[in-house]
């Protein structure tokens, strides 16, 4: 808590600071999708009564649901529009710009040079693990012999090409032929 000074608080309580908590839920159920939601503390007298007046505003927590499905048709609200694309894994950085622009947002080059980097980023570490399930694919494969490495290949890679590309990266696999891994493909 960060309380104000005021020299006719002694104790302070009466100076602390209103604090938000924001949260932004990215994937949220399609049940809860393109809402706001906000919570507060309230006081409710059961017995009696006080004449002092406490404040209860002090903490308020507001969640944002954002549709999963990136989906804001059923949503005028243009913060929810806006943080829907912003957080949309589909849209490029430079397209990510742009939209935060067409909303009236005046960015700086810094800043638009950190969206971007955002975005770089996050492609970068879904397709190190995309990388990452591969090898592991390949090492359980290589342990079970080709068939099971086609088969755990597919959980990762669906297009036929790409497959073959990467059982015959390793060494144990280098000279098998497309048609013998296509015996397992189907």
């Amino acid at each position: 808590m960060e309380f104000s000074t005021d020299k006719d608080d002694p104790v302070k309580y009466g100076n602390i600071k209103k604090v938000y908590s924001i949260w932004i839920c990215t994937d949220t159920a399609q049940k809860r999708a393109n809402t706001i939601e906000k919570y507060a503390i309230s006081r409710s007298m059961l017995e009696g009564h006080n004449t002092d007046e406490p404040r209860y505003d002090i903490m308020t927590a507001i969640v944002i649901n954002i549709s999963g499905k990136h989906d804001t048709g059923n949503t005028e609200n243009e913060l929810i529009r806006l943080l829907t694309d912003l957080f949309d894994e589909r849209i490029d950085g430079r397209s990510k710009v742009q939209k935060l622009k067409e909303y009236g947002l005046k960015l700086t080059k810094e800043v638009e040079r950190q969206v971007s980097d955002m975005c770089t980023y996050a492609t970068a570490m879904e397709n190190k693990g995309i990388e990452k399930g591969i090898e592991k694919g390949i090492e359980k494969g290589i342990e079970k012999g080709l068939k099971a490495l086609v088969l755990s290949l597919k959980e990762y890679i669906k297009d036929f090409d790409s497959l073959y590309k990467a059982i015959i990266k390793n060494e144990d696999y280098k000279d098998v032929s497309k048609e013998e891994v296509m015996k397992y493909y189907l």
